[in-house]
């Protein structure tokens, strides 16, 4: 969601008491606006936080600073910078611009409570016009479009990293074996709006991970998503056919094809900031050569809230699966591959500063498979159910570069303890990626 008109009303405008600030300051200065006039954002707020390191510390820099991130697609950014001037006597256009920026970051909610503060801060008869607007907007749409007929955009990763204990799936027996990996992530999406109240979206997904001291581990994964979408009310709802196939080592892990229900909203009761998400999907499920154990059916149910706290973000998320599989039944042995899955998955995001941010994670997750396990031992027939309970932190770190690339570290620690002793394992992952969204 991209909004087309921020005002710009203090950008170029001359900065107060420049006679007080260095020689190196005022270049600066001089060298953001020329250069945020002929296009070119990402020097402009390269030179604008400059100015910022050397001492300048106006309301028209820090506004400049935060038009140049909106532009940038930078919303947290461009909140702080904006934020700067609550106290000045442009708080009613400050104001209307973090409405801005919470729209174009899917924030409905907090957008009206800025608006309508903008309105009560005695705005000029233009920020007072495009303030009503908004507000009499997001009464009739909870969920606005952007005005656009198509919106499109792209994603890239590229890391390299270290996996401590290789798995064919993360529910197979692990290696105890360790390699260095390296891996691509590319998605693409579109929507396309049909009024003010339909759109229709395509995703697209692809992964690839490779290992260094094992290609056997080696996996790749192909989806798409195709989507019709309506807003009711405060809530988007819809229905997503979904196509996906997976590879290990080269060779055909596993073919679904399905659908998920969803539903979403920004503006979730009792708190006009609280987000929702709701979804259900159902696919069937063909394995590969070697893998028909897997064929079947999979059900999943997830509920999601979310909660801003200033700069700290809060997700939590209920997961409920089902599976109904062939299973591996061999003379000798029978493995259940079909479980019933409960988890629960904690997010906190924090931003430091514009160009950094903070994050974690915390998750278990409690597997119950359908049928026991059989196998022969020492001449005896065993039985035994696997039960297992899988604990997971994660930590991260978000450092931007430009307006469109980052850089993210990612240290991921994985325990499940199991029923069976083969399934027990201990998992490090450390991920450096480089990520760009287009």
């Amino acid at each position: 969601m991209r909004l087309l008109f921020i005002l710009l009303l203090l950008l170029g405008q001359p900065l107060w008491a420049q006679s007080a600030f260095s020689d190196g300051a005022r270049e600066a200065l001089a060298q953001g606006v020329a250069q945020f006039q002929q296009g070119n954002l990402g020097q402009a707020r390269e030179s604008f936080q400059l100015a910022a390191e050397l001492g300048v510390q106006s309301p028209s820099l820090h506004y400049n600073l935060g038009v140049v991130c909106y532009r940038l697609e930078d919303y947290s950014a461009a909140r702080q910078w904006f934020s700067h001037l609550l106290d000045s006597d442009d708080r009613a256009l400050a104001a209307y611009n973090l409405g801005l920026v919470a729209l174009a970051d899917d924030r409905p909610g907090e957008a009206r409570g800025w608006f309508e503060e903008s309105l009560a801060a005695s705005p000029p008869e233009t920020v007072q016009r495009l303030a009503e607007q908004q507000v009499a907007q997001l009464d009739g749409l909870a969920l606005p479009r952007a005005g656009r007929r198509i919106d499109a955009y792209g994603y890239l990763s590229l890391g390299v990293g270290y996996d401590s204990n290789l798995s064919a799936t993360p529910e197979d027996s692990a290696s105890n074996q360790g390699s260095a990996l390296g891996e691509v992530i590319a998605a693409g999406s579109v929507d396309y709006a049909m009024d003010a109240v339909r759109w229709l979206s395509l995703d697209l997904i692809a992964f690839a991970r490779r290992y260094a001291e094992d290609g056997d581990y080696n996996q790749q994964l192909l989806q798409a998503r195709f989507g019709v979408m309506r807003a009711w009310g405060r809530w988007a709802v819809g229905v997503r056919p979904v196509v996906s196939r997976s590879w290990l080592d080269g060779e055909s892990l596993e073919t679904r094809w399905g659908a998920e229900l969803l539903a979403r909203s920004a503006e979730c009761l009792p708190s006009e900031d609280l987000r929702c998400d709701l979804a259900f999907a159902l696919e069937e499920v063909e394995g590969g050569g070697g893998y028909q154990a897997y064929d079947g059916q999979w059900y999943q149910l997830t509920a999601g809230l979310g909660y801003p706290f200033g700069d700290l973000d809060l997700t939590g998320k209920y997961r409920l699966e089902l599976n109904n599989r062939q299973d591996l039944n061999l003379p000798e042995r029978f493995i259940s591959v079909s479980p019933t899955r409960h988890q629960l998955l904690l997010e906190a995001n924090y931003h430091l500063s514009p160009r950094l941010a903070l994050a974690g994670e915390l998750s278990v997750r409690h597997n119950r498979y359908g049928k026991p396990h059989r196998w022969v031992e020492s001449g005896t027939l065993v039985e035994r159910r696997r039960e297992d309970i899988l604990t997971g932190v994660g930590l991260m770190a978000e450092y931007v570069l430009t307006g469109r690339w980052l850089l993210r570290p990612q240290w991921f620690f994985r325990h499940q303890q199991s029923e069976l002793n083969e399934y027990d394992y201990r998992r490090h992952t450390l991920l450096l990626s480089l990520e760009g969204i287009f």
